[in-house]
């Protein structure tokens, strides 16, 4: 009986362990930085180059003494698509593009190089204040996506333009 007493204790003891419970109560800090930035969202990027997609005049008939106006619509149409952080001052310049001459810019007839039609960007759709080197457009964020449209005019009145497709590149860039 004696043994038979202690194979129970022997069992009792291995069969049910001794636990401990505990608490431990700590920290953890938690940080972020946000700095002055921003994120410019377009259509595609090939090359680390944005395409900001085109400002398409359409198909004309004839350029006579009327003016020819255009704009884009929304990101990667043409639209400069901005989110900054709030309080980020940025500005958005374009440059005169391949074909200024003669103190504006123009597009290439594609068939007859020799062939500008004359064009101007503007940041507002009275089309008032015109986009160049010279007059970015500069505003601080308010931390709200910002859409930017450009609006396009081609004068009218311009002589010795001949059928054709007519075509420019004008470099953006958006700095903060």
């Amino acid at each position: 009986m004696k043994y038979r007493s202690l194979f129970f204790c022997v069992i009792f003891s291995v069969a049910s362990p001794v636990t401990y419970s505990a608490t431990v109560n700590g920290t953890l800090g938690v940080t972020a930085v946000v700095g002055v930035g921003c994120s410019v969202s377009s259509s595609s990027v090939t090359a680390g180059v944005v395409n900001f997609g085109s400002l398409n005049f359409g198909n004309l008939a004839t350029i006579n003494a009327s003016n020819v106006d255009a704009q884009t619509t929304g990101g990667g149409s043409g639209s400069i698509v901005m989110n900054c952080s709030t309080g980020t001052p940025f500005t958005i310049s374009f440059d005169n593009g391949q074909h200024f001459t003669g103190g504006s810019r123009a597009m290439v007839n594609s068939t007859d190089p020799a062939v500008l039609l004359s064009y101007t960007l503007y940041q507002n759709a009275a089309r008032t204040i015109p986009w160049t080197t010279a007059s970015p457009l500069s505003t601080t964020a308010t931390g709200a996506t910002d859409t930017f449209n450009v609006y396009g005019r081609i004068p009218g009145g311009q002589s010795g333009i001949t059928s054709g497709t007519y075509n420019d590149t004008v470099q953006v860039v958006v700095s903060w």
